[in-house]
């Protein structure tokens, strides 16, 4: 399955950002709002124009017959989509799953309309001593089954699962299995400046690999990845590896992305 060389998805928040990724040579972009959390939902208005960015780029480069840079959306965390939710149509710090669009069912119809490679959702807040074991998959479960389409289910594993009361990522590997995930995304809920390797070490990284290269699933990782870090994490072979402050302004995830910097851990990732 590995090719040898990780794929680069970049997260951006808006078609500009989208375009910059792109150009800078990203090989996956992914639509969040980072204001909203480690995998905040970006506003339809976002998700549209990056989904419409992609498919105009590749006109705009003159490169007739390439692929589209596949597009992944972050769709939150599986509370905001569960109605007995505080976040189920209100405001606050998490989008408002209905909103202005309506009920939550036409949102669902009108993301999978963009036709996205990739869908993940978070799994904060399902475990705890008030929650029963392994309950969290039916919800999980439940939400996916809102989006129809030929897209793929990218299972979230939080590094620092504890602190965001979310399964294991042992765990969310077995559940991913069984439910036909293409990719296992281990990330950090908690954006302190931490990063992955502050929660999981290399070992622990090694063991989720060979179980999932054993079975034939991607592994993808983010939270906080730097060009410093790639010397260690490169060994461990992962399909993918995912950042987004590490591509901004500044190091700072909230700021713009920048083309330059893209470009950079693009050429990093190849041996450049």
């Amino acid at each position: 399955m590995f090719s040898g060389i990780p794929r680069l998805l970049v997260s951006v928040r808006n078609a500009e950002e989208a375009l910059l990724a792109i150009r800078g040579g990203a090989h996956i972009v992914d639509v969040k709002e980072p204001v909203n959390g480690s995998l905040g939902r970006a506003s339809l208005e976002n998700l549209a124009a990056v989904a419409k960015c992609l498919t105009v780029s590749i006109a705009d480069s003159g490169r007739a017959g390439d692929e589209p840079v596949p597009l992944s959306i972050a769709l939150g965390e599986v509370e905001e989509w569960s109605s007995s939710s505080p976040y189920f149509g209100q405001g606050g710090s998490h989008q408002s799953i209905a909103g202005a669009h309506g009920t939550s069912d036409s949102l669902c119809e009108a993301i999978s309309q963009l036709q996205p490679r990739y869908l993940k959702l978070g799994l904060s807040n399902v475990s705890g001593t008030t929650s029963p074991a392994g309950s969290w998959r039916n919800a999980w479960i439940d939400a996916r089954c809102r989006f129809e389409g030929d897209h793929e289910w990218v299972a979230v594993a939080y590094g620092d699962h504890d602190r965001a009361s979310a399964p294991a990522p042992d765990e969310v590997l077995d559940a991913a299995l069984e439910t036909n995930c293409s990719v296992l995304l281990i990330d950090t809920f908690v954006k302190d400046g931490t990063s992955l390797l502050d929660w999981l070490d290399v070992e622990q990284l090694a063991a989720l690999r060979r179980k999932t290269a054993a079975q034939g699933l991607q592994l993808a990782l983010a939270g906080k990845v730097t060009l410093a870090q790639l010397p260690t994490l490169m060994p461990l072979q992962p399909d993918i590896i995912a950042v987004r402050g590490a591509v901004c302004e500044s190091g700072v995830r909230t700021a713009t992305v920048c083309e330059r910097l893209v470009a950079k851990f693009v050429a990093r990732l190849s041996g450049c």
